[in-house]
């Protein structure tokens, strides 16, 4: 009886090396598999990582365009500013009295009458000339304008116009009046004086830039990109 274990021990003798050897083979195989999903979990978050860097990469140069964009439109508006300030620094020093647009204010010439229209021009189609005491009043509004305060302009061209409504400068005050509600985004108001200038006085000097205005705040009333702050020419 003593025989039987012996023999099976000496039976499993040789298998044990090839037991450990499996045993072991396991483990390597386990730790390969970790490693690998240890790799490949690495491999993602550096995909990761740089996917991130370029979009960062494509957003600072999106920062970088709009930046230089701004700058220029502040250029451009700089420039139309001095621009504005070099020509009345002009005509005040030739003695010449300023309309804010490089020139002196003539007389509106009236609406040319069209066949079978009445024959009595209204009153504003034919301003008086200037006498002195409406300038004070039309160039406070225009200071205020020049200076950026548009309320305060709007405010002293609407008290321009309801003093001195047959004055010279009656088209201009409209006009700068419309430029004044442009600025604060009143376009509705604006359109009206704008319109009021080309319709009224066709053939002053303001009516051309005054029929540009008019499209310009008819866009922005339809939601075309308006311009917040126009700069006085």
């Amino acid at each position: 009886m003593r025989i039987l274990p012996a023999l099976l021990i000496a039976l499993m003798l040789p298998a044990l090396p090839a037991m450990a050897q499996r045993a072991s083979l396991a483990e390597r195989v386990d730790a390969l598999e970790a490693h690998a999903a240890d790799d490949s979990a690495k491999l993602e978050t550096l995909n990761q990582i740089n996917a991130l860097k370029e979009e960062v990469r494509g957003l600072r140069g999106q920062v970088e365009e709009l930046q230089q964009q701004l700058n220029q439109q502040k250029e451009a508006t700089r420039n139309q500013y001095l621009d504005v300030d070099g020509r009345l620094n002009r005509l005040e020093g030739s003695g010449k009295p300023a309309d804010g647009n490089g020139q002196g204010a003539p007389a509106a010439q009236p609406v040319q009458p069209q066949a079978n229209a009445p024959s009595v021009i209204p009153a504003e189609s034919a301003p008086e000339a200037s006498n002195g005491n409406d300038r004070a009043d039309y160039d406070a509004a225009f200071k205020a304008l020049k200076g950026g305060d548009y309320v305060k302009s709007s405010r002293g061209f609407k008290a321009f116009i309801d003093r001195w409504p047959k004055s010279a400068l009656i088209p201009n005050a409209r006009y700068w009046l419309g430029e004044s509600y442009y600025a604060t985004g009143n376009y509705e108001m604006a359109a009206a004086q704008f319109k009021q200038v080309v319709d009224t006085y066709p053939t002053h000097p303001k009516a051309a830039d005054a029929a540009k205005k008019l499209r310009m705040s008819q866009q922005a009333m339809s939601g075309q990109k308006p311009q917040r702050k126009p700069a006085a020419r």
